[in-house]
C-alpha cells in the first residue's frame, strides 16, 4: 500500500509541475516574440538584452521544473526569473502580486517532488 501511495503522489506533483511548467513557457513566450511585448519593454527604457534574457531564463527553468530529475535546477532559474521580474515591476510602480503566487506554487511543488523521492527512496532500501 504505501508503494501505491508513493507512486499516486509522485504522479500527481509531476502532472501538477507540468501544469505549472506549461503555463509559464505559454505566458512567458510572447516576451520573447510579441510586438507588443517588445514595444512595452522599449517604452520602459529596458534594453532587448534584459527581455531577453528574462524570457530565456523562466523558459529553460520552467522546462527543467517540469521533469522530477531537473526540478531542483528548473526551481532555482525560475526564482531567479520571478525576483527579477518582480523588481522591474516594482521599479515601474506595479504590484507583481501573480509572481509570488507562481513562486509559492512552484515552492510546494519542489517540496512534495523531493518529499516523493525520498520515500520512493526509503521504500525501495527497506525491501
Amino acid at each position: 500500500m504505501p508503494n501505491e501511495y508513493v507512486n499516486r503522489l509522485r504522479v500527481a506533483v509531476a502532472s501538477a509541475r507540468g501544469i505549472l511548467s506549461g503555463w509559464l513557457l505559454a505566458a512567458t513566450l510572447p516576451l520573447l516574440v510579441s510586438p507588443h511585448a517588445i514595444a512595452e519593454w522599449t517604452a520602459a527604457g529596458l534594453g532587448d538584452w534584459a527581455r531577453v534574457a528574462l524570457a530565456v531564463t523562466e523558459l529553460l527553468g520552467a522546462a527543467l521544473f517540469a521533469f522530477e530529475w531537473s526540478a531542483i535546477a528548473g526551481f532555482v532559474l525560475l526564482a531567479f526569473s520571478f525576483a527579477y521580474a518582480g523588481f522591474i515591476h516594482l521599479q515601474h510602480g506595479k504590484t507583481p502580486w501573480w509572481l509570488g503566487g507562481y513562486y509559492v506554487a512552484s515552492l510546494a511543488l519542489l517540496y512534495w517532488t523531493r518529499r516523493a523521492q525520498k520515500r520512493s527512496e526509503s521504500i525501495a532500501t527497506s525491501r
